[in-house]
């Protein structure tokens, strides 16, 4: 598999990109006190970019899947 992510720099970044976000979410959560903003705000934050990490994370696995299926599909074609 990870061949085939070399063969496919894009999703290296995307994946990256996703994780930068889950990450993100957990500093929101975690960090004791970010000025000017309550404590409900913040977790309702740091839930929204984790989901949308997340869900973004599984949609470009699976588009990566994909891609790697066509790939075998063409050279199974040649």
């Amino acid at each position: 598999m990870y061949k085939q992510l070399i063969k496919h720099p894009a999703y290296i970044f995307k994946f990256a990109i996703y994780c930068l976000f889950i990450c993100f979410a957990g500093i929101f959560y975690f960090t004791p006190s970010i000025s000017g903003v309550d404590g409900n705000v913040r977790t309702l934050y740091a839930v929204l970019l984790l989901v949308y990490g997340l869900y973004r994370m599984i949609r470009t696995y699976q588009d990566f899947k994909t891609d790697i299926r066509a790939d075998h599909n063409e050279t199974d074609l040649q």
